[in-house]
């Protein structure tokens, strides 16, 4: 069984990733908040496994269905934490378990197990998970943690120490609502001196009438020449003529 020693051991050993994993806060906070460290680097409890501080209860080491067993055998006792169901697991700071959630399988399955030595000292610190969504440990996936690896992550904050590991916490993408751009519709008239000639517009406004709402070009002209001299109105007829040619 290997020990992690660097952080670069501990991120390659895939503990506690990808998000909603919780084993990486778990690990921070135990080892800032429940382990300290005495003369010659022993490991000093600063919680209270045995009376279930932040849900700890033991945990038997048994027989796997293979005849193993997880951990070795040793005179001391075995405890776990990380079920974020277990009675007292409510102590346990929010970061380690905002994420967990019914719905999400892997927000659950990181544990940490320490060895304790008179209720005062840890003798081995451990982290594993629970194999494929059932209550037995992935012997693969367990490993002991060092001292100097707990030292190093009690330097670190908390967004240095799961940077450092990769992980990154899902955040729910943002789709904007498109921008829709109106422009209303404009209609050009044309008021020459004589006729006038309104030609219709493709982007008519929805209260121009009917009769420029659509796609013939209308000359009005004022019918006063039946009173004029015969010559005369065909003179004005020519020029009435021209002026609608150079119109078109």
């Amino acid at each position: 069984m290997e020990t992690l020693n660097e952080l670069s051991q501990l991120r390659d050993s895939g503990f506690g990733q990808p998000w909603p994993r919780h084993g990486l806060k778990l690990l921070y906070w135990f080892a800032n908040d429940c382990v300290s460290f005495g003369n010659e680097n022993i490991m000093i409890s600063e919680c209270d496994p045995a009376d279930g501080d932040f849900g700890f209860h033991r945990f038997k080491n048994r027989y796997d269905e293979y005849g193993d067993k997880l951990l070795p055998d040793i005179d001391f006792p075995y405890y776990v934490v990380g079920n974020l169901n277990s009675p007292g697991a409510e102590e346990l700071p929010d970061y380690v378990s905002e994420d967990n959630s019914p719905v999400l399988h892997n927000s659950n399955i990181d544990r940490i197990i320490v060895s304790l030595y008179d209720e005062e000292w840890f003798h081995r610190v451990y982290v594993t998970q629970h194999h494929n969504r059932s209550n037995d440990y992935d012997p693969n996936a367990t490993y002991p943690i060092s001292r100097s690896l707990l030292m190093i992550i009690r330097r670190m904050s908390l967004e240095d120490f799961l940077e450092e590991m990769g992980y990154f916490t899902y955040i729910q993408p943002f789709y904007p609502m498109p921008v829709i751009n109106y422009s209303p519709q404009t209609t050009n008239t044309f008021r020459p001196d004589l006729p006038a000639v309104t030609p219709s517009s493709s982007d008519s406004d929805d209260s121009e009438s009917p009769e420029t709402q659509n796609n013939d070009t209308k000359i009005q002209i004022d019918d006063d020449t039946s009173s004029q001299h015969p010559s005369e109105n065909l003179t004005m007829i020519r020029r009435l003529w021209n002026i609608f040619c150079t119109i078109l």
